[in-house]
């Protein structure tokens, strides 16, 4: 079916108000997945990149700055030029983008250089859909870049704001980052990692870091980061090309930290590998090469979790029993 992001956010938040609700529990991965194996993806379009001059000015500002931070000299950073460095995320030059715009970004909220509004406008750019789902509804393209920082640095904001002396997002905020993060999940599809001469892309390794940090978060409910960890095993579940560039781990590390905090999220997911288990043998031996890589996904991802020291054990036992069925 021709979904729009619109579309597919709607149909997520009202999943996830049934959840809030007391209304859907068990079948929630049913639903989600369902939802996921009715988008389609269009071929490729042209991703805009900034023209050569504004790249350059761009470039020589995150080098000014980055020598004074390293001098110990006081950087000030306008509203503008952040919205400007903002826009460099979308580069497929990965010397400006990765190199440039990230490491700024992370040098500066460790040195605390952005203003409290800074951080919230930052957030608020980022989760536009011209920015988090940048050309998400095609095939792969360049727009991963855009997407995946937005991803990376969210995840870098949040914790700037849930370790702040008080909440800097309001409600609409929150309920615009679990909203737009769900669909998110649930349409992006490129899974590389390193990209020749592009540098990069790491969608899922980026989700993994936003989903860990969320976990941590004591303004997103129970029932939210349920929520969250369902459709990203429904994402994972249906992935046609391979996660091998450490994303798996990351993965990992991020439901283990989940699983640990309450009995709650060890119980759902618990159930959840038994659905999906039910899932798996119900398939027929692969035939087509994105059917192998969906097999090899989930059996690396699960795999992983075994080597895992803080996996509580209740989940281990059930991994561990079916250790020839994930070889």
């Amino acid at each position: 079916m021709d979904y729009t992001v619109d579309e597919v956010r709607q149909e997520l938040q009202a999943i996830r108000e049934r959840v809030h609700h007391g209304e859907l529990f068990d079948s929630m991965g049913a639903e989600i997945g369902r939802l996921i194996d009715q988008f389609d993806y269009d071929a490729p379009t042209t991703v805009a990149q900034l023209d050569a001059a504004t790249a350059s000015t761009l470039q020589e500002k995150l080098s000014d700055w980055q020598t004074a931070l390293i001098a110990g000299e006081p950087v000030v950073v306008t509203d503008q030029d952040v919205l400007e460095m903002m826009t460099g995320l979308r580069q497929t030059d990965p010397e400006l983008r990765d190199r440039g715009v990230f490491f700024f970004v992370s040098d500066g909220l460790q040195n605390h250089i952005f203003s409290d509004n800074q951080v919230v406008m930052m957030t608020r750019y980022l989760l536009q859909d011209s920015v988090l789902f940048s050309h998400i509804t095609e095939t792969n393209n360049d727009g991963i870049f855009f997407r995946s920082f937005a991803v990376f640095i969210l995840s870098m904001l949040n914790y700037a704001n849930r370790t702040n002396d008080f909440d800097l997002f309001t409600d609409d905020l929150h309920e615009m980052m679990i909203d737009n993060l769900a669909t998110y999940i649930a349409l992006e599809h490129d899974t590389r990692g390193f990209v020749e001469g592009k540098g990069w892309a790491h969608t899922f390794l980026h989700v993994g870091n936003m989903l860990d940090d969320l976990s941590n978060d004591d303004a997103v409910t129970r029932a939210d980061k349920i929520f969250l960890l369902t459709v990203l095993i429904e994402r994972i579940k249906r992935l046609e090309t391979p996660l091998v560039m450490g994303e798996n781990r990351r993965i990992d590390s991020y439901i283990v930290t989940l699983v640990n905090m309450n009995p709650l999220y060890r119980d759902y997911f618990l159930k959840q590998l038994k659905q999906w288990r039910q899932e798996m043998t119900r398939q027929m031996q692969p035939e087509v090469e994105a059917d192998w890589h969906r097999m090899y996904n989930q059996q690396r991802l699960l795999q992983g979790l075994l080597l895992r020291e803080k996996l509580p054990k209740e989940i281990y036992n059930y991994l561990n029993e079916a250790r020839n069925f994930l070889a």
